[in-house]
């Protein structure tokens, strides 16, 4: 299964690389919520009997893309939250706390970029 795994992230990276710099656009709610999801899968840790997942998410957002959500960021973390406890719930995994995103801004990235940053807290 980690073979496809593997297989289907490179897929996606290239795909994503490629047309992400000839098309780039600002970063859109439901792309951070799937990037997340991913972030949480391919974070779990299995203990004894249960599926441990990050419960800290930090978003690292360029300053534009940063500010098209100033008006509704508090609404957008909370949505991104609920989501991430609604995905572990469905996988199975195990929450230390209720999944927290914070949204920073970043001046080195560009418009379309972001990244996550993971942590059990």
């Amino acid at each position: 299964m980690s073979v496809l795994r593997t297989i289907e992230g490179k897929i996606e990276g290239l795909f994503e690389g490629v047309f992400g710099r000839a098309f780039r656009s600002h970063v859109q709610p439901v792309e951070l919520a799937r990037k997340l999801a991913k972030e949480m899968d391919d974070h779990r840790a299995a203990s004894v009997s249960r599926t441990y997942v990050p419960n800290r998410y930090t978003v690292y957002l360029s300053p534009g893309d940063r500010g098209q959500f100033t008006g509704f960021e508090p609404s957008l973390v909370d949505e991104l939250e609920q989501y991430l406890a609604a995905h572990a719930d469905r996988a199975g995994y195990a929450l230390v706390t209720p999944p927290a995103v914070e949204l920073t801004t970043d001046g080195d990235l560009a418009v379309g970029e972001f990244g996550i940053a993971v942590r059990v807290v």
